[in-house]
């Protein structure tokens, strides 16, 4: 009887803010992002703040505000491809278009957004530091993790963490990768991510490195976080909570999914 109760209440607190559901909110995204309409920015924010009470009321969502959750994401695609997160928006685009890629078969980045950052860039050349000192002593190289206690704990992974994080990115101490502050390129694709070195000796005495980045496309629920993304419209900034997008994937609008990225290097081991 309680629990009825409660969600009855639920039930009421969310119709309270109910509001129109905007049928074309790439529209009024635009008009947000290009001509600072407030207007338009309420009615948008208005509606993503009646469907996170929905939401975490585990109410039922009907057809049109499926399909508006839908085309917010589709918008991310737009605003990406325009704003040059092409990563981030084939990211956005993929969960709620994709068929929830597994493990075994990831959806693919382009690398160049990890490759050429500075923090990858220096975790790479320590990494095969690491490899080296492995191969000398007769120690397995083969697979290895930048969160490795065993890397981490060497000199040159140490430095990592004192990185300057706003201009370069740095390690945390638990091993995971920060992406720059000032790269937001990277911050929008995955902004902590962890780095894989899967390394073979060549005939040639050379190894070859394949180095990935692999991780899942999703978001922690109301129960656990209130954790919200901002998507910035021009000067505005539009809020998004992550409880809302990961309550998309319960009602079939969204998928979760695995991605890689990964690019190769052949290097000398001396």
């Amino acid at each position: 009887m309680a629990a009825i109760q409660k969600l009855k209440s639920s039930a009421e607190a969310c119709l309270s803010k109910k509001t129109d559901i905007p049928m074309s909110p790439l529209y009024n995204m635009a008009k947000v992002a290009k001509l600072e309409s407030s207007e338009d920015l309420k009615y948008i924010q208005d509606a993503i703040n009646y469907l996170t009470c929905k939401a975490m009321s585990k109410l039922t969502f009907t057809d049109d505000e499926k399909e508006f959750l839908k085309e917010i994401y589709e918008a991310f695609w737009w605003g990406g491809q325009y704003s040059g997160y092409k990563e981030a928006a084939r990211l956005a685009n993929n969960y709620v278009n994709g068929s929830g890629n597994t493990q075994a078969n990831p959806f693919v980045l382009n690398p160049e957004v990890y490759r050429t950052s500075k923090i990858v860039i220096a975790t790479m050349h320590a990494m095969k530091q690491f490899i080296l000192d492995q191969k000398k002593i007769n120690k397995p190289f083969s697979h290895i993790q930048c969160d490795s206690a065993q890397f981490r704990s060497k000199p040159y992974a140490k430095i990592l963490t004192r990185m300057n994080y706003r201009t370069e990115g740095k390690m945390k101490s638990n091993g995971v990768l920060e992406a720059a502050q000032e790269n937001q390129r990277l911050h929008k694709t995955d902004g902590h991510f962890y780095l894989k070195a899967i390394s073979a000796l060549l005939p040639d005495k050379s190894i070859k490195t394949i180095w990935r980045v692999e991780s899942v496309y999703d978001f922690e629920p109301f129960e656990k976080h209130d954790y919200y993304t901002n998507i910035p419209l021009g000067s505005s900034n539009l809020k998004l909570p992550d409880g809302l997008s990961e309550y998309m994937t319960k009602i079939g609008v969204a998928k979760s999914f695995w991605y890689k990225a990964e690019w190769s290097e052949v290097w000398q081991a001396n």
